[in-house]
């Protein structure tokens, strides 16, 4: 059975208008959506860690069953997309909402790794 995934392009582009939506949200509010560098925490904190290791199991579970490298790298970033802007738009506001750039780099850099891992088995 094959898992319907939309066309990495309609991905790409769902993603690039997702991530201005935090910064409107933010001063309409008035508050800031977009974590500062201090709020963030490190590079290795935990958090980061799991967004790495999410987006790197998404991107190898697509790319093990079948689709291709930007199928698999679009999905799994833009599930970390979604996952900010819950974080900034609907997260409870004891919680602090706020959009984590480090976040989505880990994503970023997690679904790649993912789709480098699962290349690497198909040889």
């Amino acid at each position: 059975m094959r898992i319907y995934a939309p066309p990495a392009a309609t991905l790409t582009a769902i993603a690039a208008i997702s991530l201005a939506i935090p910064l409107s949200l933010g001063s309409a509010a008035g508050e800031p959506s977009l974590a500062s560098a201090s709020v963030e925490g490190k590079w290795t904190a935990p958090d980061k860690e799991l967004h790495f290791a999410g987006s790197l199991a998404i991107a190898a579970s697509l790319r093990a069953a079948g689709r291709t490298d930007g199928e698999s790298f679009g999905c799994a970033v833009g599930i970390g997309v979604l996952k900010e802007l819950y974080d900034a738009t609907l997260k409870p506001r004891r919680k602090a909402r706020r959009f984590g750039w480090k976040d989505l780099a880990a994503d970023v850099l997690g679904a790649a790794a993912g789709i480098a891992i699962a290349g690497a088995l198909d040889r």
